[in-house]
């Protein structure tokens, strides 16, 4: 009994710090996440990993050279002249979300080298000298939603040969022709391959929809809105 008794008064001590600590812990409650960095001047670059938010229209672009970026645009809009007006090379896990508007560049959105695992939504490319957004050299799983691409010189939405696994879906894609009157809505050069092409709807281009694959090689067009196609028999 005596025993049993002296180890009991040994352990209560070691218990209540255990308690103590554990409720202390439990009352500091998740740590707060740091606040985003605001963007309130352009040209900008992007050279770490994080949140980012637009916190004022502004002049010259912005440059992500940072994987694992989140830039919201927060309503504003990025504006030329000259250069490209989103510019992300040699990164994986960007997002870019709207509303935002960039214009007067000569190309509105830029992924270029090897871009992976990204996005682009409810992002307003318009009036751009002569592309709304290129997929450029190795940009795969890239996800293009919910954004408008008009007004542009020449294309709306073009993927470079080397690319592969994108989607571009439920975009509006209007009347890039302001050079020449010809223009171009989506349009895959030859290499372009494995794209998933939902939903959109192209119209007022020479071409509105275009694959220079033959017969779409394994690219995938499908409820797209549109009247104008080089391939018909794989564009739908």
């Amino acid at each position: 009994m005596k025993t049993y008794i002296l180890l009991g008064t040994i352990k209560r001590p070691a218990l209540l710090i255990l308690l103590t600590g554990l409720l202390t812990a439990l009352s500091a409650g998740p740590a707060m996440a740091a606040p985003p960095t605001q963007i309130t001047t352009c040209p900008y670059t992007i050279m770490a990993p994080g949140q980012y938010v637009l916190a004022a229209d502004c002049t010259g672009g912005i440059t992500i050279m940072a994987s694992d970026v989140h830039l919201k645009l927060n309503g504003h809009t990025v504006k030329g002249p000259g250069g490209a007006g989103i510019v992300a090379a040699n990164v994986s896990h960007v997002h870019i979300e709207g509303p935002g508007t960039i214009t007067m560049f000569i190309v509105g959105i830029n992924f270029a080298g090897t871009v992976s695992d990204s996005h682009v939504e409810q992002v307003m490319c318009i009036d751009n000298r002569d592309v709304g957004l290129i997929l450029d050299q190795q940009t795969t799983n890239t996800h293009v939603n919910n954004s408008v691409f008009s007004m542009n010189g020449l294309f709306g939405i073009i993927g470079d040969p080397g690319t592969s696994d994108n989607h571009l879906n439920n975009n509006q894609v209007i009347n890039n022709n302001t050079t020449n009157g010809f223009g171009f809505g989506i349009f895959l050069n030859s290499g372009a391959t494995n794209y998933h092409i939902n939903g959109n709807t192209a119209l007022g281009h020479a071409v509105d929809l275009g694959d220079q694959n033959p017969n779409c090689d394994d690219n995938k067009w499908n409820g797209n809105t549109f009247v104008t196609t080089n391939q018909p028999s794989c564009i739908h």
